[in-house]
């Protein structure tokens, strides 16, 4: 049976827009059998339920973001002693936690080259995300033929900050039994899917929701204006 998890989604517990309770009611309607909790520098705890919940994480990095996928328990503070995290380290931390460390849409920067991921223990690499395309037409491509370089298996995941992105990208992932979705994750039995990009407006909401949840008034302003800009391009479908 192939069994489909959205291996990259946000909570209210970081920049969110919606709590667990929200986005496992829309996952079930979109079909999803399973969601990683991935929320920003942060292992959020989940609660029991019976919908399937992957613990995960996804942390900033000197190479960029990187999700350890089945992890409960991250030493940020340690990670990030000396500035931003070391890509190198945090996966060495997600495995000794028996994590599964996924490098996460990795040219979704102009900046970024594949020279800066190589020689870095991942186990995945994240080649359909909704949100990657905004900035970078085709980072996905990008990425897939750099999964491909490696010979490293693909996963799938919108990257939803809110219950309506949820689905946008996803993996399929082989396996006999929701049981065994776990084992047949670890033995790299996926396919990632992309079904449409993250639209505009949902990202204008994202930075509004997170400038009420921090007040500042320069924040705020610079938030209102950039959901003024999203929705010009969402209007102009630009």
């Amino acid at each position: 049976m192939i069994l489909k998890a959205d291996l990259h989604v946000h909570t209210t517990a970081s920049d969110g827009r919606c709590n667990i309770d929200e986005l496992i009611s829309r996952a079930k309607k979109c079909g999803l059998d399973a969601m990683a909790i991935c929320d920003h520098n942060m292992c959020t705890p989940l609660p029991e339920t019976d919908f399937i919940l992957i613990p995960a994480t996804e942390i900033s990095t000197n190479v960029g973001h990187v999700v350890g996928l089945y992890v409960t328990d991250i030493d940020f503070e340690r990670l990030r002693a000396n500035g931003i995290a070391d890509a190198a380290a945090a996966v060495e931390q997600i495995h000794a936690r028996n994590g599964l460390a996924v490098l996460a849409h990795p040219f979704e920067y102009k900046s970024a080259v594949k020279e800066k991921f190589d020689g870095i223990a991942f186990d995945f690499i994240e080649t359909a995300n909704s949100r990657a395309p905004m900035k970078i037409k085709n980072a996905n491509e990008l990425a897939v033929m750099y999964a491909q370089s490696r010979k490293l298996p693909q996963t799938g995941g919108s990257d939803a900050h809110g219950s309506d992105e949820l689905g946008g990208s996803y993996t399929e992932i082989e396996c006999d039994s929701a049981l065994q979705l776990e084992s047949a994750l670890r033995q790299g039995k996926t396919r990632a899917v992309f079904v449409r990009r993250c639209r505009w407006i949902q990202k204008g909401k994202t930075r509004l929701n997170l400038s009420r949840k921090n007040p500042n008034p320069k924040k705020t302003a610079k938030s209102l204006v950039y959901f003024a800009y999203t929705l010009l391009r969402e209007i102009f479908d630009l």
